[in-house]
């Protein structure tokens, strides 16, 4: 998708879109998890990432990316062209927000502590100020998200 634009009109303009495309991604029975305005100015890129339980289909995508196509060809948020994605936001997006935690919870997740140390726990709760893993193996502790580096989802595969 290009390099994420972190300049304060993209970030205006992505948080501009974040309030006017909720409503359209909410009518598909979806979440929008964030809005992100990448790539340059002569090609700029505008990536709408969604979630839905058990999971986003492309037809859902598919038909929410027009709803929004159609919306931005009225609004028109960037003068001439742009690329615009509808996805999910996909197992190795890391956890930051209360949302991403909020719809990891009951997900085994991998945590990396600023120190580098590694974690893995099913998790168990979640507040402002950390997270709780249950190792499986009757551990269960808390972590300070203030010192958590990095937090994901990991893949499980189910033993037939």
């Amino acid at each position: 998708m290009g390099k994420k634009n972190n300049s304060p009109e993209a970030e205006q303009l992505r948080l501009h879109l974040s309030s006017e495309l909720a409503p359209i991604v909410e009518e598909h029975d979806a979440l929008l998890v964030d809005v992100e305005i990448a790539g340059s100015k002569s090609q700029p890129s505008i990536r709408i990432l969604v979630h839905k339980e058990p999971a986003v289909s492309l037809a859902t995508c598919e038909q929410i990316s027009r709803e929004i196509a159609d919306f931005l060809d009225v609004e028109d948020p960037l003068p001439g062209r742009y690329r615009l994605e509808v996805t999910s936001p996909g197992l190795d997006r890391p956890l930051v927000t209360d949302g991403d935690f909020a719809r990891a919870e009951g997900h085994l997740l991998k945590v990396v502590l600023l120190t580098g140390k590694n974690h893995r726990g099913r998790l168990v709760g979640w507040d402002s100020v950390q997270i709780t893993l249950d190792d499986g193996r009757g551990k269960v502790e808390g972590v300070l998200r203030e010192i958590i580096a990095k937090a994901t989802i990991e893949v499980e595969f189910k033993n037939k």
